[in-house]
């Protein structure tokens, strides 16, 4: 019988007085409830040497097998080639690149020690499904290892144009590797054209349709398969979610709506670009001080990363020059909670917000917007302020978009929040619902499983000899 393989950068393990890990894991894991299969990934821990073998726990029907990172791994992969190069590149962010051949030759080894651990658990039949720009090159060294199993990839962040790709020396390399796969799933139709076009262009292969493209004697699909939630099962479980401790006070005059918005501190956020516009709103229109309160959860991250720490300081100090500039009696106009929560105390958070304001510059879908509204009650829904460049915009109309770099954008959208009656509310919400309903986590799941399940994978892959080679990479 055929098996599901996940493989994903972080692995929920079970584990119920454990907060919740971030958006992809939570997803993978709704994803595999139900089906079950095999769950592969790091494990979040760091050790002195590296980790060959994998720990291997089996959980109702999930079967997880994990490993640690060591020191030098985790710098390397993690936090240099991944997030130090790729992150940056693929929200538009080419000024912040810190590539490096030495992480780079690192993040393909990690991709190399995944792929060994498949060739090791893999039967005939089953099929892979990887996710993230963390293992853009694990379908060259399952094809190198001698695999001819169906590989799918799924990206949960955005696919840059092709000519951003040339601040990446190994693009090329990359470009080849991703054309390994049989299947490569993307957040948004323009995340599709930017895929499609850069392997066509870089790898100058063959178009058989607008989502197909000839790679030799085989062929690579492209499509959009935009993530989702499971909106009944999170509506259900906010409305129970009466007595939950939060961080932030709700006690304010029943005049006052509650802003909440999460994010990691990461400069694809908009954090900055939000403070900045709540200072233009309040020096322009004071009357809006006695009308809204910001609640923030704003988790620190990568602050090893000079980036991410200086984004964290610029962060403390423009809300902690805000709240003073603009002092209130009984409350601070920005309220910034810099931990983590668990998901239960977020979707209360969500129940009990008024407005949900995402503010990304740049954003592969950005699952809180979902869940925002999935949250939300019916008969008195709140209103999802959204930034047109996040992929739930693509789908989320009903929102109400705005544009992060734009002042003006963000206060006119704060000000019709305000004052939206009712019915307006009503209407915005159950059509944004409905969008949830028709397109949920398990459809998202289900029709990407069967178009890898269908993909036409004829190539013949000569396998490799099984002994390790920590320079198999280099046969690019």
């Amino acid at each position: 019988m055929s098996r599901l393989i996940v493989l994903s950068n972080r692995v929920t393990l079970p584990n119920p007085n454990a907060t919740q890990a971030g958006g992809l894991a939570v997803a993978l894991e709704d994803a595999l409830n139900g089906i079950g299969g095999i769950w592969m990934g790091w494990n979040g821990k760091k050790t002195a040497y590296r980790q060959n073998s994998f720990d291997v726990l089996k959980d109702q029907q999930i079967e997880y097998h994990t490993c640690s990172f060591s020191e030098a791994e985790y710098q390397g992969f993690y936090c240099g080639f991944a997030n130090g190069a790729l992150w940056p590149l693929m929200h538009d962010q080419n000024q912040y690149i810190d590539y490096s051949d030495q992480d780079y030759r690192i993040y393909q080894d990690v991709n190399f020690k995944f792929a060994r651990q498949l060739q090791k658990i893999i039967e005939p039949g089953d099929m892979i499904w990887v996710h993230d720009y963390h293992f853009l090159s694990v379908a060259h060294y399952c094809r190198q290892l001698g695999m001819r199993n169906r590989i799918g990839f799924f990206l949960h962040i955005p696919f840059p144009e092709t000519q951003k790709w040339q601040d990446l020396d190994c693009s090329q390399h990359l470009a080849a590797h991703l054309a390994q796969y049989d299947l490569l799933g993307m957040q948004t139709q323009q995340d599709q054209r930017n895929c499609y076009d850069f392997l066509k262009t870089t790898l100058s292969l063959t178009a058989h349709t607008n989502n197909i493209l000839r790679n030799g004697q085989r062929q690579v699909e492209v499509k959009a398969y935009p993530i989702s939630v499971h909106p009944t099962a999170i509506q259900r479980r906010a409305g129970q979610l009466t007595h939950i401790e939060l961080p932030f006070d709700f006690s304010s005059s029943p005049d006052v709506k509650h802003i909440i918005s999460v994010d990691r501190i990461d400069y694809s956020k908009g954090l900055l670009q939000k403070v900045d516009a709540l200072r233009q709103c309040f020096q322009e229109t004071p009357e809006m001080l006695s009308k809204i309160r910001q609640f923030q959860i704003a988790c620190p991250c990568r602050l090893e990363v000079p980036t991410y720490a200086n984004l964290y300081r610029d962060l403390k100090l423009g809300v902690d020059q805000l709240n003073q500039d603009f002092p209130h009696t009984d409350q601070p106009v920005f309220d910034c909670h810099y931990d983590a929560l668990g998901h239960h105390a977020l979707m209360s958070l969500y129940r009990k917000s008024e407005i949900c304001w995402v503010n990304s510059v740049r954003d592969g879908m950005n699952l809180v917007a979902k869940e925002y509204i999935a949250a939300q009650d019916p008969e008195n829904p709140g209103i999802l302020i959204l930034s047109k460049y996040a992929g739930a915009a693509e789908q989320m109309r009903e929102a109400l978009l705005v544009d992060p770099h734009d002042n003006n954008s963000m206060i006119k959208a704060l000000k019709l929040a305000v004052k939206m009656p009712k019915s307006e509310r009503i209407a915005r919400y159950q059509a944004l619902f409905q969008g949830l309903m028709d397109y949920d986590i398990v459809h998202w799941r289900d029709c990407f499983l069967k178009d890898l399940k269908h993909v036409s994978s004829q190539y013949i892959y000569q396998p490799l000899s099984k002994s390790p080679s920590h320079d198999l990479y280099l046969q690019h």
